[in-house]
């Protein structure tokens, strides 16, 4: 499962599904974005975009306003629109970098932080202020690239993918075995 293009891949079947089952609800994806605009958009953070992530902004750049969201109440933002939530987190939380692992309960992971971390990349948001991030820590290398749920009323921080293609495929298959749908109550796609 685990190839540079599974988040590309997920995507098209995910747009399918929503052409197929939805087509008033399109379009779903924004076109992709120019290497112009990814430099410019690294050079803010200070450091290359992992692969993955670069591949998902050549091929669409984030949703349009008034689609339905990609994952339960999260839209996918527009790279441009990442850099100016990333700006406004580190603002508002400041931008340390040292973060602790917890382990959790259930036998899922928290990552716990003061609040914020400037490593986190907000590729997901909502309008209440709550991101799926992607964690951009290179230490220990195995975090490097996984999904943080970073909720702005809570101080825990579960880790809900290892990757955004894991998490995009799971909407993808969820979607094609019947168990994700269309939830107006998320106004976006859900289990």
């Amino acid at each position: 499962m685990s190839t540079l293009l599974d988040g590309v891949q997920s995507l098209k079947r995910i747009e399918a599904w929503i052409a197929r089952n939805h087509p008033d609800r399109l379009p779903f994806l924004r076109p992709g974005i120019g290497a112009g605009t990814l430099r410019r958009i690294e050079a803010k953070f200070g450091q290359a975009l992992p692969s993955d992530i670069r591949l998902l902004y050549a091929a669409h750049d984030g949703q349009p306003e008034g689609a339905p969201t990609l994952y339960l109440n999260q839209r996918w933002l527009p790279l441009d629109l990442v850099a100016v939530a990333w700006e406004d987190l580190c603002l508002r939380y400041g931008c340390k970098t040292e973060l602790r692992p917890a382990a959790h309960g259930n036998g899922g992971y928290f990552v716990q932080a003061a609040a914020w971390s400037a490593n986190w990349l907000p590729l997901f948001g909502s309008p209440s202020g709550d991101h799926y991030c992607i964690d951009l820590r290179r230490e220990p290398p195995h975090r490097y690239g996984q999904v943080i749920w970073f909720l702005y009323d809570q101080p825990e921080r579960t880790v809900l993918a290892r990757s955004i293609g894991e998490l995009l495929w799971r909407v993808a298959d969820g979607l094609d075995a019947g168990k994700w749908r269309l939830d107006d109550g998320y106004d976006g796609l859900s289990d």
